[in-house]
């Protein structure tokens, strides 16, 4: 069992067919080529000493070279540690130390990372490996074959505490990610071509994108960052059919009228990893003419949970369905009873693809990984249709008076109102009631809306208890390196107004 199974069961009739793409250099690799660059990858690391179980990783920017660096590590058996190419050399030494990795594959230069006599990792710049690799010559060797439950890849993610937490996934998830795509998302085929412009270094992309692309022998045309003007670009000229985002860049598309003809070339577009709102899907369906079609996922589960298709997100947080036969979702009470339709919850997911716990972190693992099931710490209810709504995190659900606030549905009132570009509701501490909902709001250009022109109108929408005591208003939200709103900046920049 190996990842590049999925590369190296091309048919021979398909080898021509344009693999990846990297829509800033230009440079082209067909399925035959990919499969000759992963070959050498894997010679050259297995003649660096390198082997199975040993963990080596990449911090590098969306590229060609990072999808083929990855194959080659699992080429060998090796643990594949996806590192953010946007931290500086300090963050970097966090990971390294953290994982053990023996190799690190960087775009910075290896005299910036200074390492301490502790750590041992040799550090190998981007361009360094690609001049080395140029005429790299290798004997024919088969890929490792992982067991099902042999750790395979790390995903960082912050969690709920301060320091990143190493994700542990098996080869066997990725194969179970491929049948939960197949079943629930998109099946490709060899005219399919997918925009990557969300992180390599993510699951999004590293998984949820190049999984499936292999398998349907698809191409993946990569762009480093989010601009819209290169991604209207890309999609005219390498004719590309889907593309993957999170919510605020859809939103950033629509206000680029110009590029709208480009937009309504695509088959499908799919937003994921921050919860959208019903104004922008809505919109977005109304400008371009297809769906947003949204995902619920988390690295625990080797991302995909839930996934809504080819309809509005009616009411706002509805994130569809869990893939039938593979996973099973349920919302739980704090005792873990499950819950009854409509009623709001922990998010409990079991079945196939979970993760095997978070490395090095047992206690972290037993709180997140109980009884064989994933508890999400993310708040939500199930309708009786079956379908997910998500009301956010638990530790951003509101509690005012002991009543549970889903900061989605507060959000939801507070975007539909037409001057409205996005908003973000989170409770603040208040003596009397525990809590009290606050929203910070970004309005459209020239809008003259007042917070209690807002607050007015939200009243009119929702109950009393949900609705805003406070509003401030932003020009933009502060996000992390995905995308998705920070939150607990928000709070803090809530505790830096209230002290002045």
């Amino acid at each position: 069992m190996n990842y590049c199974e999925l590369l190296f069961n091309t048919k021979e009739t398909d080898l021509e067919l344009e693999a990846l793409i990297d829509a800033e250099n230009g440079k082209r690799l067909t399925y035959r080529e990919l499969m000759e660059e992963v070959k050498k990858t894997a010679a050259l690391l297995l003649s660096k000493g390198y082997k199975s179980g040993d963990v080596i990783a990449t911090h590098l920017y969306n590229s060609v070279e990072a999808a083929v660096i990855l194959l080659g590590i699992q080429y060998i058996g090796g643990v594949i540690c996806l590192i953010d190419p946007l931290y500086k050399a300090n963050e970097v030494l966090y990971y390294i130390e953290d994982s053990g990795a023996k190799c690190l594959f960087t775009h910075l230069m290896s005299s910036e990372i200074e390492l301490p006599d502790s750590l041992k990792c040799e550090i190998v710049h981007i361009k360094d490996y690609e001049n080395e690799i140029q005429n790299f010559e290798c004997e024919e060797k088969d890929f490792y074959n992982y067991k099902e439950d042999e750790l395979a890849m790390l995903l960082y993610t912050s969690g709920s505490t301060s320091k990143p937490k190493g994700v542990m996934l098996s080869a066997g998830c990725f194969f179970t990610f491929l049948e939960k795509s197949n079943c629930s998302m998109y099946r490709y085929t060899k005219e399919d071509r997918i925009l990557c412009f969300v992180p390599f270094s993510h699951g999004f992309g590293s998984v949820s994108i190049l999984i499936p692309s292999l398998d349907g022998k698809a191409a993946i045309v990569f762009l480093r960052s989010f601009q819209p003007i290169k991604i209207s670009n890309a999609i005219i000229k390498e004719n590309i059919t889907h593309i993957f985002g999170v919510p605020t860049h859809y939103q950033q598309l629509l206000r680029y009228e110009a590029i709208h003809d480009s937009l309504r070339k695509l088959k499908a577009a799919f937003v994921a990893a921050a919860p959208l709102n019903y104004e922008t899907a809505f919109q977005w369906f109304k400008t371009i003419g297809i769906y947003l079609d949204e995902g619920y996922g988390m690295s625990e589960t080797t991302t995909l949970i839930t996934t809504r298709m080819n309809r509005l997100p009616e009411p706002a947080g509805d994130v569809g369905y869990p893939p039938k036969g593979i996973l099973e979702v349920e919302v739980v009470d704090d005792e873990g009873n499950v819950c009854e339709d409509g009623v709001i919850g922990e998010i409990r997911i079991k079945g196939k693809g979970l993760m095997l716990g978070y490395l090095n972190r047992p206690e972290e693992t037993r709180e997140r990984l109980r009884d064989g099931c994933v508890y999400s710490g993310d708040y939500g209810y199930k309708k009786s249709d079956g379908s997910l709504v998500i009301c956010g995190r638990k530790k951003d659900v509101i509690n005012v008076a002991g009543l549970k606030i889903s900061p989605i549905e507060v959000e939801a009132a507070i975007n539909s109102h037409p001057d409205v570009v996005d908003s973000a509701a989170v409770g603040i501490e208040d003596i009397v009631y525990g809590e009290v909902v606050k929203a910070f709001v970004v309005l459209k250009d020239g809008a003259k809306v007042t917070d209690r022109d807002l607050i007015k109108y939200v009243s009119e929408k929702i109950a009393n208890f949900k609705v805003p005591k406070y509003i401030t208003f932003l020009d933009d939200f502060p996000r992390n390196n995905l995308g998705k709103i920070d939150k607990n900046a928000l709070k803090n920049m809530h505790k830096s107004l209230e002290t002045k």
